[in-house]
């Protein structure tokens, strides 16, 4: 089998995660992968490194987001790029070249990856990051399915019935066995935390979105400080005004209960290092790889509801899900999953049973036979 990936040289993140693990697991199985790269930013490197025969095409400037003048603006960017280096890359193919699938994730790449699909002649499979809100949007892509003959598949059911009937399938975007595997380094060790201390951690980028601030402050005014509670706070940049709104929230337990990590690459090192992990956002979260992770690290889970937490989270068996993306729901979050502290071990041995759905080897299988599949649409 041999894959055509469309990937962006500016991802980041949980798409970026995705990525890298998905085009792994796909060369361990002997498939080769080869890539368009779009744009020359940092994450090129790390493509070219995982990726079998790159060709690279300039930076696509359309956000389908925003005001109506704008998204229809970056609709016709879209179009036009996607017909002009569809036949650019065409143009740089071995004759003899043939794919079985061109896969994609960011919607804006839809005209490029539909028109090479077509040219190959094979299926075109956008795996959604996102959920997908506006009728139009769900009338557009319908019909550039359609048209270019392209399998649209779900990180999750959320994102999955957002987009409507047109989409028949959940791959969810995974999480790596590896990453959480058990570790002998601890970061209590380094921090100077009692073995015994309880320790909740949040491992993501410091963005609003991921709502770091509103977590730190409701660990703050929740019962775990008194209690002799640490919480560990990995991920970066720590140098821009929304981490320090999140450094501000910590107040005097700054440095002392709440510690600041910085881009953790070692994540056996960070899950061996806490008891509990929590996944902040203040919108839906479409999957939540980082929830994915810490059940597969046998770790129970506090998190916001919405989206693709609320399938992988059953409520006081595997973690805990708040009703609102609020310092107030986060903090009673915290203080029952406090109350339950007792049920902690049993918690993250049903989290690791309940995590292998959610795992790449399971869900590259899942894409596979789709790919592998008559179900394709037609003209």
């Amino acid at each position: 089998m041999r894959i055509l990936k469309i990937l962006f040289s500016s991802d980041k993140g949980g798409v970026l995660a995705y990525e890298v693990q998905f085009i792994k697991e796909f060369k361990k199985r002997g498939i080769q992968v080869d890539a368009v790269i779009i744009g020359e930013e940092e994450q090129a490197k790390v493509y070219q490194g995982i990726c079998d025969i790159i060709y690279t095409v300039p930076y696509l400037d359309a956000q389908f987001a925003g005001s109506p003048f704008h998204i229809m603006n970056s609709l016709l960017k879209a179009y036009t790029y996607g017909y002009r280096y569809s036949k650019y890359l065409i143009s740089q193919f071995s004759s003899d070249v043939t794919y079985d699938a061109i896969i994609y994730c960011r919607p804006n790449a839809i005209h490029l990856a539909g028109l090479l699909a077509r040219h190959f002649s094979c299926k075109g499979v956008w795996h959604l990051p996102n959920t997908v809100n506006r009728r139009v949007a769900k009338s557009y892509y319908k019909l550039f399915c359609e048209k270019y003959n392209i399998i649209s598949v779900g990180n999750s059911a959320y994102t999955k019935n957002t987009l409507g009937k047109q989409c028949k399938h959940i791959v969810y975007m995974g999480y790596d066995e590896k990453r959480v595997q058990a570790s002998s380094l601890s970061f209590r060790t380094e921090l100077g935390i009692a073995e015994d201390a309880l320790v909740y951690g949040i491992a993501a980028r410091l963005h609003r979105a991921k709502a770091q601030d509103i977590v730190v402050e409701a660990f703050v005014n929740s019962h775990i400080p008194e209690n002799g509670g640490h919480l560990l706070v990995a991920g970066g940049p720590l140098d821009s005004e929304f981490s320090k709104q999140v450094y501000k929230a910590a107040k005097n337990l700054a440095g002392k209960q709440v510690h600041f990590l910085g881009e953790v690459n070692d994540l056996p090192k960070f899950y061996s290092s806490i008891d509990v992990a929590i996944n902040g956002r203040r919108n839906v979260e479409p999957f939540g790889i980082s929830v994915a992770e810490a059940l597969g690290a046998g770790k129970p889970v506090l998190a916001y509801y919405l989206g693709g937490p609320s399938e992988m989270i059953q409520h006081e068996k595997n973690g805990w899900l708040v009703d609102a993306p609020t310092v107030e729901a986060f903090k009673n979050g915290f203080n029952k999953s406090l109350e339950q502290k007792a049920s902690w071990i049993g918690m993250g041995v049903y989290a690791k049973s309940c995590a292998k759905t959610y795992s790449v080897a399971e869900n590259v299988d899942r894409l596979l036979d789709i790919v592998a599949s008559e179900d394709i649409l037609t003209h």
